[in-house]
């Protein structure tokens, strides 16, 4: 065994990978800054039960980011915004300003769901999920595209072919779906959900003579299910 040749993986001196950015970029900095890496390293893996649909989420990895909600509440403001323009500095974004920076923390600390921009990224956060850093050129910000003759919807660089019936339509803002024999608020099913506000005004939904039937939500996650209404019929 000791014999064994070892081999460097090429892929240990990328900065496409996460993993290489912590190691070479966000450590040294968070060291410098008197940071504790075993207290960073907790809050990156408490001890809570994941909630389903909310964490650890693959959304277009290369288009999104999430800042851990326990880093921002608990380091300084130093901190949070060295971990925020790395988050930044990988989209190729530029960094935060020290005033949006301060109404972003005032936010954090008020402990409520917000939405705030600037002229590159959208920042959104619901009461209980991590901070999401959502660039506005990102695909999921982007109407969606439908061929009417082959029923193709494309969004978020996916296709799905929808059911000759019915029409795609977005910004479920009013609409209402029926679930369980009731007629629930699409709009209050999506921040159950936790779906970002700039991309439910994106996601595409489903109507059948002027009624939602189906929201597309594994259009923008695939491990998340669409909300079919009771009386939706498939093709």
């Amino acid at each position: 065994m000791a014999d064994w040749p070892v081999f460097e993986d090429e892929s240990n001196h990328s900065s496409r990978y996460l993993r290489n950015r912590i190691r070479s970029e966000l450590l040294p900095v968070l060291l410098k800054e008197g940071a504790d890496p075993d207290k960073i390293f907790h809050n990156f893996h408490d001890s809570d039960t994941p909630r389903s649909g909310t964490t650890n989420r693959k959304v277009n990895e290369d288009e999104i980011r999430t800042v851990s909600r326990r880093i921002l509440e608990e380091e300084p403001a130093s901190i949070c915004k060295q971990v925020l323009d790395l988050h930044l500095k990988s989209l190729g974004l530029h960094p935060l300003n020290s005033q949006f920076l301060a109404d972003l923390l005032h936010n954090l600390d008020r402990k409520v769901s917000f939405s705030l921009e600037n002229k590159e990224v959208w920042f959104w956060k619901s009461v209980s999920s991590d901070l999401y850093i959502l660039p506005k050129t990102a695909s999921y910000l982007k109407p969606f595209s439908y061929n009417s003759d082959s029923f193709f919807l494309k969004w978020n660089g996916k296709t799905k072919k929808i059911p000759k019936n019915c029409e795609p339509s977005n910004d479920g803002e009013g609409e209402k779906i029926l679930l369980g024999g009731i007629h629930r608020d699409v709009s209050e099913i999506l921040r159950e959900k936790e779906i970002p506000v700039p991309v439910r005004k994106m996601l595409p939904i489903l109507k059948r003579e002027g009624k939602t039937v189906l929201v597309c939500l594994r259009m923008w996650d695939a491990r998340l299910d669409d909300i079919r209404s009771d009386d939706f019929q498939q093709d």
